[in-house]
């Protein structure tokens, strides 16, 4: 591996701290306790944190509640090591999260390069293998955890790591809870949580989850609502549990906006509307038996169905020399529905200087899709009107079909008391089978992909402060069906609508590298260090076309994501602390060109070895510091820096008046009181100075420069469209617990 050389930033930071985070909690600080890494998605087959051969992250609800997030990307943005949030859409549930250069998205089209599990159930969606924030059931997370690297155990799409979820039980949380918030934006937030234990083994637990807001840009109001049931019973060695998430959302997402208008209103909007759509129903199974002293069993099986609508007011395709003052616009409305069913089985057996599983996962769905579109025009405002005269044309539908089989099998093997191997392998098999329309005759076709995926860690515990480890994994993604509809150049489409029969992707196959040191100092200071190397081949894109959000998914050779992970954390006295830098270098490992509406054949968009990828800040800095005022008061303020990062479609740097993303740096401030037994009130203010930045940016040409109409003639510039952050922002909430 290459040396690293990342800036003197790093030394700022000193000694580096584990993926966990800081007990951020509201009695006395105290470091957070150990916990135990599932190494597979169904639980009985884990390791201690501290002994995990990579640099996982754990939170557990208190520290996630002493942080007082607006919901779980705000968290992770804030916490967790090596995160960052892309404000894209001007939605708090619709933010990509990026993590070791690759990106988990609500947005279709965004290559995924993390899993999503909730209670072992892969939450990536079939279309598209996008997650949906607003549909999961945060009211209800115990645990959280960010595995590392390309774990072949989690299966698709893991390869920067996998996000874990864990819901909550009346047999682990008793007692209830509720809280209340309001703020900026005219927004508002319920959460309510109750569990039951009975003498008898049985258990239940409930919780619910409202959200409103008119938002912090012009038309951008959103809500959603989400609830969450689980029955489950425990008897001897047997323990199974049913749990039921109904969820739906209707958020108005809004897009870049262009460097001229937010010059002038950092809270417009481009072109309206932008609206979603989304409602989602899992039912799931999960049970475990031992069998002996020695074996357990386990079991899962779930249902799931969704759909997502949407409707986009967009500037249509123009051709050189047309006419574009005003510009012509284009009302793309398209609705999908999702349906999915699946079973696991997996063994566990512990004895001597073993700890092996085996396992099983068969998965199928179903997708429909439909896509229509009718000529509009642009009001003043810059929304998107359909003309009353004009006839909606049907014109995409698709059905897809996907299958996924998988095999699995790990040991964790104790060489002696302080040396740790752990071995694994994984095969996945999935066959995309899709029927294309416009919308008939239908075209079909039908792709097969199958990998073997190998991985080897290992710990070493030099003392009781210090301990080395190390991994080599390769995990694999498979082309979903909205790539294989969409990955002809010659007929680009607009996303998530226009899709057909088009030509063969390749699947992504990744290969990390990792090793590091994670320790203690004394009782109060934990620290950690590690390098990781991330090699993807075939990684899938998607490219625009023109100036439209036409494009189309396509397979780049090689790329590489490697870095550098330092952070610490500790408590002296009233204070506690935790803090984190990372290094990320994302490059391209091959020569190419990206298309894009900026791209000529005079000035193309070319990429070689050594190019860097947009939209990946290369040093990113966290630091959070709490004061323990009085016994009942606390005060905190959270900082997250972030470097530039390149314009998406100036990858060569041949377009100067695009620049580049400028970094920042960001401060939040926050109170709690614990005013009375089991009440607490907390008072959240984000970009305390009120700083405008953004989070990332594309290039494209300019209809609409500071808002308004080109002039008869004039023909639109290149421009940069930048994702604006939030301004400042205020919340106060309100919190009671009961036992």
């Amino acid at each position: 591996m290459p040396t690293l050389r990342p800036p003197l930033l790093a030394a700022m930071l000193g000694a580096a701290a584990p993926a966990a985070l800081a007990q951020d909690a509201n009695t006395a600080p105290t470091l957070p306790q150990v916990n135990v890494i599932q190494q597979a998605p169904l639980p009985g087959f884990g390791i201690p944190r501290d002994r995990y051969p990579g640099n996982a992250q754990q939170a557990d609800e208190a520290t996630r509640r002493a942080a007082d997030p607006l919901n779980l990307p705000d968290f992770m943005n804030s916490r967790l090591q090596g995160v960052v949030a892309s404000d894209v859409q001007g939605s708090p549930f619709q933010v990509d999260i990026t993590y070791r250069g690759q990106k988990l998205s609500p947005l279709l089209g965004t290559p995924q390069g993390l899993s999503l599990y909730l209670d072992g159930v892969r939450m990536n969606q079939p279309f598209g293998d996008v997650v949906s924030w607003d549909l999961l059931p945060e009211a209800a997370i115990a645990d959280l955890v960010l595995v590392p690297g390309s774990n072949p155990l989690y299966g698709l799409n893991t390869l920067a790591g996998a996000l874990v979820l864990t819901t909550k039980s009346g047999r682990t949380h008793p007692g209830g809870q509720a809280e209340f918030s309001l703020g900026s934006g005219q927004r508002a937030r319920l959460d309510f949580s109750q569990g039951l234990r009975n003498a008898d083994g049985s258990h239940f637990f409930a919780a619910a989850t409202l959200f409103q807001e008119q938002g912090w840009r012009e038309r951008s109001p959103g809500e959603l609502a989400n609830a969450y049931l689980k029955y489950g019973r425990t008897q001897g060695d047997t323990d199974w549990s049913v749990s039921l998430l109904a969820a739906g959302s209707n958020i108005n997402g809004l897009g870049l906006l262009n460097d001229s208008l937010a010059a002038v209103d950092w809270r417009a909007v481009y072109t309206a509307p932008d609206t979603n759509r989304n409602r989602d129903a899992l039912l799931t199974f999960q049970g475990s038996h031992g069998i002996d002293a020695y074996n357990t069993l386990g079991l899962q099986a779930w249902l799931r169905s969704g759909s997502r609508n949407g409707s986009t007011g967009d500037i249509a395709e123009v051709e050189a020399g047309d006419d574009v003052s005003p510009p012509a616009a284009v009302f793309n409305r398209s609705k999908s529905r999702q349906d999915e069913a699946g079973l696991s089985l997996q063994w566990n057996r512990n004895q001597g200087m073993h700890a092996i599983t085996v396992g099983t996962e068969l998965a199928a769905n179903k997708i429909q899709h439909d896509q229509y579109t009718q000529p509009a025009a642009f009001d003043v405002n810059r929304n998107a009107l359909k003309f009353a005269d004009a006839v909606e044309e049907h014109e995409i539908a698709l059905t897809g079909r996907t299958q996924r089989f998988a095999l699995f099998a790990a040991d964790i093997l104790s060489l002696s008391e302080r040396a740790q191997l752990a071995p694994s392998v994984r095969w996945n098999l999935v066959r995309v089978e899709n029927s294309l329309g416009h919308p008939a005759p239908a075209t079909d076709e039908s792709f097969r992909y199958s990998k073997v995926n190998p991985a080897l860690g290992g710990s070493y515990v030099v003392n009781d402060g210090l301990v080395l480890f190390g991994n080599a994994a390769q995990g694999n993604r498979v082309p979903t069906a909205l790539e294989l509809g969409c990955a002809d150049p010659a007929t680009p489409c607009v996303l998530p609508t226009g899709l057909q029969a088009d030509p063969f992707l390749k699947q992504v196959v990744s290969r990390t590298l990792e090793g590091g040191v994670r320790g203690k100092v004394a009782s109060s200071v934990q620290w950690s260090a590690s390098v990781y190397r991330t090699d993807n081949r075939d990684d899938i894109v998607f490219v625009r076309s023109g100036v439209s959000q036409a494009g189309y998914f396509t397979n780049i050779d090689r790329t590489r994501r490697q870095g550098v992970e330092l952070a610490a954390q500790g408590t002296h006295g009233a204070w506690d602390w935790v803090a984190s830098y990372n290094f990320v270098d994302a490059t391209y490992q091959s020569s190419g060109v990206l298309p894009g509406p900026l791209s000529t054949d005079d000035n193309p968009n070319t990429f070689q070895p050594g190019t860097r990828m947009a939209g990946i800040p290369r040093n990113v800095v966290k630091l959070t510091v709490g004061w323990r005022a009085l016994p009942q008061l606390r005060l905190a303020a959270d900082l997250l820096a972030a470097s530039g990062q390149v314009v998406s479609g100036n990858e060569s740097g041949t377009q100067p008046e695009l620049g580049r993303v400028a970094g920042y740096g960001v401060v939040n401030a926050r109170a709690n009181w614990l005013f009375a037994k089991g009440w607490e009130a907390w008072l959240r203010v984000n970009n305390v100075t009120d700083k405008h930045y953004a989070t990332s940016a594309v290039g494209n040409y300019d209809f609409f420069p500071a808002g308004q109409v080109l002039p008869a003639g004039a023909q639109p510039q290149p421009a940069r469209f930048i994702g604006p952050a939030a301004p400042r922002m205020a919340f106060v909430g309100v919190r009671y617990a009961w036992d």
